[in-house]
């Protein structure tokens, strides 16, 4: 089952580089930030020493500052990397409280650390005090700007998540118009048109009931490619319910050189998948591999779940005359770009190309939420 399309589906979003940007420009805010807050704090030693009659030049004003704040900067960092993996909400509230709250104790810890290694560099303290004291001094400094951090953080982690899931969206769109077309240009081929209409012609001369089921076959998957509330996700029953018109019109139409069985678990129909995502697999079946063989060809479609994945497959046989040279993969690489979208790194497509005799596409879909496993029932297998 050799893949056709024309362009490659875009990777716009997600990518290694794009998360390096973003990382190396977040750390020169953090580092401007921490730098200006630094200049206000000099700023403010002057004015007070200033208003207390002294001399205090900004060269000790500055240096004091800098050497107060600059260690904010790789704790800040640090909060960012933490609070990226463990922001407040969602399943886990009580552990990732704990671990925010753990991450403001760090920094005072850490603050109070700083202070003992670096007074004789800064002269915090005349004489150093023991470190009890230094974390109780920590304490009282450190502790609401430690707090202030974490809550600054977090506003930039949910402000990226917000922008993530703006680009998923999008990129979801994209890909579901893509697929939507896909199936509308292979639905609207005119030599699949042609060819299915030429099949309808000859069965109203010898089986009427037959062609009027090939008709409302055409009908059915045109309606569904072009049904404007299309979903990004919808039951597997009804996937198969557009592969099987599919394999009907097919099987009708190449006669004995094509064999077509959809085996499906009974507990796999309701469970959600990509819209439109089995439909270009089975038609680079049909039209790479056993359309264009001499002889006879086989597809199957199946579905089980196991344990709390969905697997989904699209196996047929090779055409001996060997595989087409004009496709670019394009339909295989939209779905799995949808998978990868929709659910992460827990939606996997695998091509299986080992076998010279046959080609087999492997889909693995997560359940939208944790069940209790049970035995599944028997198979119900069925001929398009």
């Amino acid at each position: 089952m050799h893949d056709h399309a024309d362009t490659a589906f875009p990777r716009t979003h997600g990518t290694p580089r794009r998360g390096r940007v973003r990382f190396a420009v977040l750390v020169a805010v953090i580092t401007g930030w921490w730098a200006l807050y630094g200049l206000m704090l000099a700023r403010q030693l002057v004015d007070m020493r200033s208003a207390d009659g002294e001399v205090y030049g900004w060269t000790g004003a500055l240096t004091y500052a800098i050497g107060s704040t600059w260690a904010w900067v790789p704790m800040t960092v640090v909060a960012y990397l933490v609070v990226s993996r463990f922001p407040l909400g969602g399943q886990h509230l009580g552990r990732n409280v704990a671990i925010n709250a753990g991450l403001v104790a760090g920094f005072i810890v850490a603050k109070a650390i700083y202070a003992w290694l670096s007074n004789p560099l800064f002269a915090w303290y005349p004489t150093l005090p023991p470190m009890l004291d230094l974390l109780g001094t920590s304490v009282s400094n450190n502790l609401i700007l430690g707090i202030m951090v974490v809550a600054m953080v977090h506003g930039i982690v949910y402000f990226e998540h917000t922008e993530d899931r703006q680009h998923r969206v999008t990129a979801l769109e994209k890909s579901l118009a893509l697929a939507r077309l896909e199936a509308v240009r292979a639905q609207l081929n005119p030599h699949f048109l042609f060819n299915a209409l030429n099949s309808v012609a000859e069965l109203m001369q010898t089986d009427v009931d037959q062609a009027d089921r090939m008709l409302v076959a055409i009908c059915d998957m045109l309606r569904d490619g072009l049904r404007a509330d299309q979903l990004q996700e919808r039951p597997l029953r009804d996937e198969l319910k557009h592969v099987t018109n599919y394999l009907m019109i097919e099987e009708i139409r190449l006669g004995p050189r094509v064999n077509a069985t959809v085996r499906v678990d009974d507990a796999c129909l309701d469970i959600p998948v990509p819209t439109l995502s089995l439909q270009p697999l089975v038609e680079n079946a049909i039209v790479h591999a056993i359309a264009r063989s001499r002889a006879p060809g086989w597809v199957t479609v199946a579905a089980w779940q196991q344990g709390q994945t969905l697997h989904l497959s699209v196996e047929n046989s090779r055409a001996v005359e060997g595989a087409r040279k004009d496709g670019n993969g394009m339909g295989q690489r939209a779905v799995e770009e949808r998978l990868r979208l929709l659910y992460g790194e827990r939606g996997q497509l695998h091509r299986g190309e080992n076998d010279p005799d046959v080609y087999r596409v492997d889909l693995q879909v997560p359940l939208p939420d944790p069940r209790p496993l049970t035995a599944a029932p028997a198979a119900r297998e069925a001929t398009c």
